[in-house]
């Protein structure tokens, strides 16, 4: 049974949440606290996996509470309830909460936010990797990608498409971006599934508040994983995601699956960058993470964190862009981009896309290289009747 917390100062509010909740009760084991303290003992006496809590609360506020059960209990789901909408505070709650809903806050919203939690942790399907990504708020940049933004920024000619051109090159500044427009502090009336769109309805001046002053995209964190290149990894995702294009265009999808192949895409490979992160010495232990990822030249931290980036890092990717509010047809596309046939999708769609551009992008890079290019999932295209479109789509591909 999934637990529940439900974290709020004001009585009333908790007693219309029992209300509006009561009929979970077979499905959810429901606790409510009117203060962080209280919280905090209560999840010493049973965690939760979820933890919903007001932003605005006198003492601890919610920032500082989620703050504190990332740190202690990182596998919990942490969702914000708030009406503000300034920096400091957007910045603050950035930090520890995956989702940001805003209050008052609908109770058909509430439970849909916390029943996707449940099916992403199935997903996921392992506990030990969930503490793994609990303890992600921003996904690194590579320090070119945040230093050309800065210098975008920061000059008074810059334009939204130059910034947005900039921001889509780079899967962790995308990700935060989209993350962030997305949310209840913004007031976004349908989902943002492109940056140009994003940069369009938050502005420049806004991105930039956000950037310069608080550095938001976690540039300066440091990857310290031997052997992890996070610029070539920046490169192959925006050369995926332009593969990605070309090939949903060539099939003349419709212009919104054409944007959303672009998204996942970009997105497509962001577990390797969260295992990279979480594996710096001095984080979680990555050779605990997942059976059998220490077993390895002696559980080494760093054999142990590649074995994590090759077995698990399209789900571990799917699963925090679930928490953070994307899509589920962009998060499906995520989590099986290596083995479409695994998705819902019965034809030719977004995760076929995303999955046939990886492999294209992979066979241009690595035909030079020496390595072996990365292949098709057996018998895919051939089961939709796809298998002569394969060449033609290597034609039309744009020059990397």
């Amino acid at each position: 049974m999934l637990r529940v917390l439900l974290v709020d100062d004001d009585t009333r509010v908790l007693d219309g949440l029992r209300r509006s909740l009561w009929g979970m009760r077979a499905e959810w084991q429901m606790q409510f606290a009117n203060s962080g303290v209280e919280a905090l003992r209560m999840l010493e006496n049973e965690p939760a996996d979820v933890v919903v809590s007001d932003m605005r609360m006198p003492g601890m506020d919610g920032a500082e509470l989620l703050g504190a059960v990332k740190s202690r209990y990182p596998e919990a789901v942490r969702l914000i309830l708030s009406g503000q909408a300034n920096p400091e505070l957007i910045l603050r709650a950035n930090g520890t909460a995956h989702q940001y809903l805003a209050k008052p806050c609908d109770a058909s919203v509430l439970k849909a936010a916390i029943a996707r939690s449940q099916g992403l942790r199935a997903l996921l399907g392992n506990e030990q990797l969930a503490q793994l990504v609990g303890g992600v708020d921003a996904l690194p940049s590579p320090p070119k990608a945040y230093q050309e933004l800065l210098e975008q920024l920061q000059d008074p000619n810059s334009s939204m498409a130059s910034v947005a051109q900039l921001i889509s090159r780079d899967a962790a500044l995308t990700a935060n971006i989209l993350k962030l427009t997305n949310s209840a502090f913004f007031g976004s009336r349908g989902p943002v599934a492109s940056v140009e769109r994003a940069v369009e309805f938050i502005g420049i001046d806004t991105i930039a508040a956000l950037v310069l002053g608080y550095g938001l995209y976690g540039a300066n964190t440091p990857v310290a994983l031997p052997g992890f290149d996070l610029d070539a990894l920046s490169q192959h995702s925006f050369e995926t995601a332009a593969w990605a294009r070309c090939v949903a265009r060539s099939e003349r999808m419709d212009p919104t699956l054409v944007e959303a192949a672009f998204l996942a895409g970009v997105l497509h490979d962001v577990g390797c960058a969260v295992i990279a992160l979480r594996a710096a010495p001095g984080a979680a232990a990555p050779s605990a993470a997942a059976p059998g990822a220490g077993e390895t030249a002696g559980g080494d931290w760093i054999t142990a964190s590649h074995a994590l980036i090759d077995q698990y890092h399209a789900q571990i990717g799917a699963y925090l862009l679930g928490l953070w509010g994307f899509s589920d047809t962009v998060v499906e596309a995520i989590a099986w981009h290596h083995t479409p046939s695994r998705a819902s999708e019965q034809s030719f769609g977004l995760c076929g896309v995303v999955h046939v551009a990886d492999c294209l992008a992979h066979e241009r890079h690595d035909r030079g290289s020496g390595q072996p290019p990365r292949s098709l999932e057996p018998g895919y295209l051939e089961g939709l009747g796809l298998s002569d479109r394969y060449g033609e789509w290597q034609a039309s591909l744009p020059e990397a």
